[in-house]
């Protein structure tokens, strides 16, 4: 898979270090290039100091974060030449979490993308701030996404014991050269993981257990093992006393599972079992059914099964123009489900992670807290923009205007509310207004409107709105 590249440049006057984060696709959002720059931290030891880059260069096609010169790693060498240190690097690196200001990482679901992390090669480690996370997700390709985001994530997973999670499927990367949630199967099976004990990585049985035995954590015991009275990064105290007195060894090489024992093959054998079952009935149950069901009913009620098994979305009978304005209408109501309804077969939701990220973060917040943290833009502004609680964002579409095109071809132009990055002003909060287009192609080879193709033609940030926070015990500025 492509990854994050790091390049040393020397010349007569001096030698500067490039990370190459993708394509130069594009112009960034101006809110991440204006304004004062975040520092990072470089963590060795005891010892943090913050640590500034130079600039955002676009070179041969390509963009870099240009810095002056050390001697780094990506993430990624924990599976690669820092295996064999791989439990030494790691712990560096939750002692350093932990080290870090409060508030600084602010990782997603509790977890955080390792993009933002390199390794020293001398020792210490270097953490990116959130701008260059920021930056670096516009402009990297879908596989260095998948390396550095994607292939970590799962459900029920408790955000206070996110990355003491995370730092497990860290040392079982190390240890295999693939994350226990990558393989496809392993996602279509529940997000049940290939038992590292059966693999044979030469690792101490009591280690792999250990392992095993924390990612197959339920949620009950995560919330049980740590204090939701900490953060993320605190709680890592508990995964570092738990393997202080582990001693890893892993193979000289990457372990194949295609050269693993009996053990192993017929988990796999089984697993896959299991997930092409669930492919199948993903895929088609609902035809099994519907044609179980006429089967049984034939005589009498042939019209009604046939009717059941082509039953079509709920916005069947919307024309062109309504589908498109029920597909944002779900966007502000955070609904996936009902952004999909009218997909035609393919068809992937370019808002899909935006729409689940915001969802996942206010669920958290009010199941904690009983809170709901997202504001729906639509009502706020319905409501005349009254203030907001603390630490509340408006999210959402207004002002949706939709225009007919050629071919089933509709272009929807709108404004979308979202938090920008927070300032040091007390009792507000900062909200970017962003001019959207939007095209549209529909199909209706079925009787009703399907979405077959969603592309973003113009976005925009236009303003940035600064709004009057209140606590959420009414009091202006306070908790």
């Amino acid at each position: 898979m492509e990854d994050l590249k790091v390049i040393q440049i020397k010349d007569t006057t001096q030698t500067t270090t490039l990370i190459r984060v993708g394509e130069a696709s594009g112009d960034l959002p101006r809110h991440l290039m204006s304004g004062e720059k975040e520092c990072g931290y470089l963590v060795q030891g005891r010892k943090i100091e913050p640590w500034y880059w130079n600039s955002i260069k676009d070179k041969e096609g390509f963009r870099h974060i240009e810095l002056a010169y050390l001697p780094l790693l990506p993430f990624t060498e924990i599976s690669r030449s820092l295996r064999k240190d791989a439990l030494v690097r790691l712990t560096e690196l939750a002692r350093a979490f932990m080290l870090l200001p409060s508030g600084f990482l602010r990782p997603s679901a509790g977890m955080v993308e390792t993009w933002r992390v390199f390794f020293l090669s001398d020792g210490g480690v270097l953490i990116l701030p959130e701008q260059l996370s920021q930056i670096i997700l516009h402009s990297v390709s879908e596989e260095a996404m998948e390396l550095h985001v994607k292939r970590y994530g799962r459900p029920n997973m408790e955000y206070p014991f996110g990355l003491c999670h995370q730092f497990t499927q860290f040392l079982y990367l190390a240890a295999t050269g693939f994350a226990p949630y990558q393989p496809k199967d392993v996602r279509e099976d529940r997000f049940r993981h290939i038992p590292l004990s059966l693999i044979p990585t030469h690792l101490d049985q009591s280690v792999s257990n250990w392992i095993d035995a924390t990612l197959a954590m339920e949620s009950r015991r995560q919330r049980e093992t740590v204090s939701a009275a900490y953060s993320a990064e605190d709680n890592l105290a508990w995964w570092l006393e738990q393997t202080k007195d582990f001693t890893w060894t892993p193979s000289a090489g990457i372990p194949h599972l295609d050269d693993a024992g009996t053990s192993v093959k017929e988990f796999l054998d089984q697993q896959k079992k299991r997930a092409d079952r669930r492919r199948f009935w993903r895929k088609r149950g609902a035809l099994v059914a519907s044609i179980a069901l006429a089967g049984i009913l034939a005589i009498s009620i042939v019209g009604n099964v046939v009717a059941e098994a082509l039953r079509p979305p709920y916005t069947a009978g919307m024309s062109a123009p309504e589908v498109i304005e029920e597909f944002h209408s779900a966007q502000n109501e955070l609904d996936l489900s009902k952004m999909g309804a009218s997909f035609a077969r393919g068809v992937e939701n370019p808002y899909e992670m935006e729409v689940s990220s915001l969802f996942v973060n206010s669920k958290v917040r009010q199941a904690y807290e009983s809170f709901d943290s997202v504001i729906r833009a639509d009502r706020w502004i319905g409501e005349g923009r009254p203030p907001i609680p603390e630490s509340a964002i408006i999210y959402g579409v207004v002002d949706l205007q939709i225009t007919e095109l050629d071919g089933n071809r509709y272009r929807a132009d709108y404004r979308m509310l979202f938090p920008a990055e927070r300032e040091p002003e007390a009792h507000a909060a900062f909200i970017n207004v962003v001019e959207r287009s939007t095209e549209f192609l529909l199909e209706n080879s079925k009787g009703y409107w399907r979405i077959k193709e969603i592309k973003d033609l113009r976005s925009n940030i236009v303003d940035t709105l600064r709004v009057e926070t209140i606590g959420r015990s009414g009091n202006q500025g306070t908790e």
